[in-house]
């Protein structure tokens, strides 16, 4: 049985995972996931080399001993938002006349809109930026519109808009040192926020005036679909550490004790909260009792700026992105607080709802983004809708029939 594996590694701020897909042949898949504590990476910066070298090898080293294959020498890395840009573009190229769309028409607008896009944005960028993402929002044949594939199809003329995520260099580079000290290859980069939205999504959502926001413990990013096309992605440094240290800071309390008052007593929204509720706080050998909604409070002061920070963005970018929006989809691991849905809603005046993984044995948030790369490779195989194009297709993905069939499993056996 031919199978497909694929290897995950999410560089958290508070924990590094790891994670093997193996794909069967009949579609059937086996995820293989471990977690060991994030040491030298702060907000999805590498802050200590050996640090982060040495966690991720304990991650690796569980992998390894809880799966009972081997594990790929190359591997997809999640990259924050902290170290992207995004655009959104549009680019066309015309053909002597009406003539059948192939795969290499679809590189050739695909890299004519990267140059355009590039000589647009200057040198400095072109310098320290290479492109990671480009996602197609639709193609456009003469005036027909809302193409997701127009491979097959004919015209005289071919249009692309696109949104495409540009990364550091830098970080790049510092994630394939990473790689190689660990002895592996970097497969390729994903957006957090946008593997999160793969690890939510399912064939039947429409997203139209939606907003996807993923809050992890360091940061927090999210994209705003419409006509179910990214439209915009923001990224936003901050996460359920933030909190925590808020509530050190506020209480004077050690970390370890604001960690436990968080996860016991937190909730997004103070105003469920009973104010007559009394609890303890441990300020080493000294215990002090102090209402719980105090608690409540410093987590609903901290996410109602956050919150106000994302919507103030979005009407400065569009009055429209707020007086249109239809839901909010929260997923990560600070989206599994208490009443966060609550909070959400009323500040964004639309409903929220917590995202669990599409995955049934991970039913967690925070497992979004790598049940989500996953989907996200899988989806690059998908003839009905290109849902990135960053490589260049080849002559593959023209292929039909029967050779198709035989096409693929020979390139599967090398």
């Amino acid at each position: 049985m031919l199978e497909q594996k694929i290897l995950t590694i999410d560089l958290g701020t508070s924990s590094i995972r790891t994670a093997l897909s193996v794909i069967h042949s009949d579609g059937k898949r086996k995820l293989t996931v471990t977690t060991a504590p994030s040491r030298g990476i702060k907000s999805g910066n590498i802050v200590n080399f050996q640090s982060a070298k040495d966690s991720l090898k304990s991650a690796l080293n569980k992998l390894k001993m809880e799966t009972s294959t081997t594990i790929p020498n190359e591997a997809y890395v999640l990259v924050t938002g902290a170290h992207t840009l995004s655009y959104v573009v549009e680019s066309k190229i015309t053909f002597p006349g009406i003539q059948t769309i192939s795969y290499s028409d679809v590189n050739e607008v695909k890299n004519k809109a990267q140059r355009e896009l590039m000589k647009k944005l200057g040198q400095t960028v072109k310098n320290h930026y290479d492109v990671i993402h480009i996602i197609p929002q639709e193609f456009i044949i003469e005036n027909l519109t809302g193409i997701q594939n127009p491979i097959g199809h004919n015209g005289r003329e071919l249009t692309m808009k696109a949104f495409v995520v540009l990364a550091t260099k830098s970080s790049i580079k510092t994630i394939e040192s990473l790689l190689r000290e660990v002895n592996l290859r970097l497969k390729g980069l994903v957006l957090q926020s946008l593997a999160a939205f793969h690890g939510i999504k399912d064939e039947k959502t429409y997203f139209n005036n939606n907003l996807v926001i993923y809050m992890g413990a360091g940061n927090t990013e999210y994209f705003y679909f419409r006509e179910d096309k990214p439209i915009l992605n923001k990224h936003i440094p901050f996460g359920s550490e933030d909190i925590i240290d808020f509530i050190v800071k506020q209480l004077k309390v050690n970390r370890k004790e604001a960690e436990r008052l968080y996860k016991e007593y937190g909730s997004a929204y103070a105003f469920k909260v009973n104010p007559e509720e009394v609890i303890t706080i441990n300020y080493g050998s000294n215990h002090k009792r102090a209402p719980k909604i105090l608690i409540s409070i410093f987590i609903h002061m901290q996410l109602k700026k956050l919150l106000k920070d994302i919507k103030e963005e979005l009407h400065a970018k569009d009055p429209s992105f707020v007086s249109e929006l239809n839901r909010v989809y929260l997923t990560g691991g600070l989206s599994k607080l208490q009443d966060i849905d609550l909070l959400t809603s009323k500040l964004l005046k639309a409903p929220a709802t917590v995202m669990n993984s599409s995955d049934e044995r991970l039913k967690d948030p925070s497992y979004a983004p790598i049940v989500g790369v996953t989907n996200y490779v899988l989806s690059l195989k998908n003839k009905k809708r290109l849902s990135d194009i960053k490589e260049d297709l080849t002559k593959e993905y023209s292929k039909g029939g029967l050779f198709s069939g035989i096409w693929r499993f020979i390139a599967d056996l090398i």
